[in-house]
């Protein structure tokens, strides 16, 4: 059972943005919701406000194993996390329940997503929602088998225990707060979106619409069309004058990888290489000199993963230092010159990645070692790269050079991911399991589900970019980030964020308004006599027994 107390909002730990929020009206639905708004400036919750509340941790003692059944009854449970927030929770006498607005927990301390989501706390007054966070098993304090637990055993660790997780602690604690007829909003950005869709698709008794910003539901093997390459060039796209960088950022980089393959060839090379990046330790051979090319391609994912309108520390994690505001811009400047000769390329390459890498001013040398998004490890999302191919890009996905800005890289390599995958983990990938599974990007059958996407965001290649059918909806932002689209509005953002939320918020009240009218349908089609016989449809006061009857 959840943890016994009363029930608070939970602070935001960190503020990631100084915001007032925005309201646009609703743009018009066409093959695709592109949203090119106007906000008027109103009054809502701003990041820091609940910093003023008590704030809480609950845990909830979940099962370990979901799938499979221990002989003798015992069934091993670990404690859950979750924050929960009831002070905008409607409970009207006489009336329904306010909605519960959940978010399905990502790859990472759960506060991380508490702080920034701020799309659910600005409306979850205007909907008299309850409010849920939940944290994924394996990430943060959500730990199996104590600190650390990937590293003693990472089986439990999947997708589908992650859901099961979810729709568990939400089956009880919807019971036990007498919350049975509020209807469950999930929301979630990158994997977190992902959750949220496939809880839609396989829990559609539980989750009554989804919100699914910034999800790579197409990035596996088997979806047809996927092509990892593709990742990078929306990376390359950020580096162009259309999404607003420098306009010879692009080609600018390109030849600076080249010159620094080049280098990287001779002993010569590698020492005036290393010279001119500054980095701490001397390039030893040719396969040093890739990790280097990789260290310094990471952080243009990151640049293009957190291309914000704003200062914003939520993809570098340091929240002393924020990336600058436009950050792929910021980085583009750097390579602003026609003309460089090869060496100033580099010099210019360096001072580029060093928005990120030298985010505080006071880094002197540089160990390349690639570390943000892009940063590989042998921790619990490399164990779920390595069972489920969830979405990791560097060193995976290939670039070549041509359509993006790096350099040939060669074909995707999925022997050389499955011998990883065995000397770390001693698994292989299942390649096409998700694609089988979740459908790839075939949501036909789905319903009530906003895919949001922002074209800065890599990771859009992979994402709903059309309309399904009237409740599987694509809301494209031609100037959004990675699921900027769920943070707390800010004076900042660019029109089409702006109205992008108030498309999504739009589909939630729909959403809510329908579960509301079915329950209503539902307890208007209980029999009234008390007989506990069914009605037929047709409305007539007879028994379902008698009619069955009269048809013998």
């Amino acid at each position: 059972m959840p943890s016994s107390g009363s029930r608070a909002c939970p602070g935001l730990f960190r503020t990631f943005q100084t915001s007032q929020a925005a309201r646009a009206p609703f743009p018009t639905s066409g093959p695709q919701n592109t949203a090119n708004g106007a906000n008027k400036p109103e009054n809502k919750p701003r990041p820091g406000d609940t910093n003023r509340l008590p704030k809480q941790e609950s845990w909830y003692p979940q099962r370990l194993d979901h799938f499979h059944r221990q002989r003798g009854g015992d069934e091993p449970t670990f404690p859950q996390r979750y924050f929960i927030c009831d002070k905008f929770w409607s409970q009207k006498p006489g009336g329904p329940p306010g909605p519960i607005f959940f978010y399905a927990g990502n790859e990472a301390d759960v506060t991380l997503y508490v702080n920034a989501t701020g799309l659910i706390w600005e409306h979850a007054e205007e909907f008299g929602a309850l409010v849920i966070f939940v944290e994924h098993r394996y990430y943060g304090k959500t730990q199996p088998f104590g600190p650390d637990s990937w590293s003693t055993d990472p089986s439990y660790l999947s997708v589908e225990q992650a859901m099961a997780d979810y729709a568990t602690l939400l089956w009880h604690l919807r019971s036990q707060m007498g919350a049975e007829d509020s209807p469950i909003i999930a929301f979630g950005g990158s994997y977190g979106g992902m959750l949220a869709a496939w809880l839609r698709l396989k829990y559609p008794h539980l989750i009554a619409g989804a919100v699914a910003a910034s999800a790579p539901v197409g990035a596996f093997p088997g979806v047809p069309g996927w092509e990892p390459s593709r990742f990078w060039q929306v990376v390359t796209y950020d580096a162009t004058a259309s999404a607003g960088a420098a306009p010879a950022c692009a080609s600018n980089v390109r030849a600076a990888f080249r010159h620094v393959l080049t280098l990287g060839r001779t002993v010569g090379g590698r020492k005036t290489l290393g010279r001119l990046l500054r980095l701490c330790e001397d390039i030893q051979d040719e396969a040093a000199v890739v990790d280097v090319a990789y260290w310094l391609q990471g952080a243009f994912d990151a640049f293009a993963m957190g291309n914000y309108p704003y200062p914003s520390t939520y993809i570098i994690g340091d929240p002393d230092h924020p990336l600058p505001a436009w950050p792929m811009r910021a980085a583009c400047n750097h390579l602003a010159s026609n003309g460089l000769q090869p060496s100033d390329l580099v010099e210019a390459l360096r001072d580029a990645v060093g928005v990120f890498y030298n985010v505080t001013g006071g880094v002197q040398c540089y160990n390349a070692q690639t570390s943000g998004p892009a940063a590989g490890s042998r921790g619990p999302w490399d164990y779920q790269w390595c069972t489920e191919l969830m979405g990791q890009e560097l060193p995976y996905y290939p670039t070549n050079g041509v359509s993006d800005m790096f350099w040939d890289q060669g074909a995707f390599d999925l022997e050389a991911i499955n011998a990883h995958c065995q000397e770390a983990w001693g698994v292989t990938p299942w390649a096409d399991w998700s694609a089988l599974t979740y459908g790839g990007l075939n949501y036909q059958y789905a319903s009530n589900i906003v895919f949001s996407n922002g074209l800065y965001d890599p990771w859009s290649a992979y994402g709903v970019l059309q309309n399904v059918s009237n409740s599987v909806v694509a809301v494209i932002i031609p100037e959004g980030a990675h699921h900027l689209d769920l943070m707390y509005s800010s004076p900042a953002d660019p029109p089409s964020v702006q109205a992008a939320r108030q498309v999504e918020m739009r589909h939630v009240r729909r959403w809510t308004d329908q579960f509301y009218k079915m329950q209503e349908e539902r307890r208007n089609c209980t029999d009234v006599k008390g007989t506990g016989q069914g009605y037929r449809a047709s409305g007539t006061d007879v028994p379902m027994e008698s009619s069955m009857a009269s048809v013998a």
